[in-house]
């Protein structure tokens, strides 16, 4: 099974993508890395994601990697 962003959505992941990027170097490719990841663990183990946190995004929110 593959996924699709909604429009809307995908600019708004990429403008998070870009502020992220703007904020610390590297952090923008980080949190999308972390972002694709997720989606793909939802998209592999689909009937147990709702019910298994393990499958949330670890990352996020990243604003706690701006702080460092």
């Amino acid at each position: 099974m593959s996924f699709s962003f909604h429009s809307e959505a995908e600019a708004e992941f990429n403008g998070a993508i870009d502020y992220y990027e703007e904020s610390q170097p590297g952090l923008g490719y980080d949190f999308a890395l972390e972002v694709f990841a997720c989606i793909q663990n939802i998209v592999s183990y689909q009937t147990a994601w709702p019910r298994c946190p393990a499958l949330s995004c670890k990352q996020v929110p990243f604003w706690r990697d701006l702080q460092r």
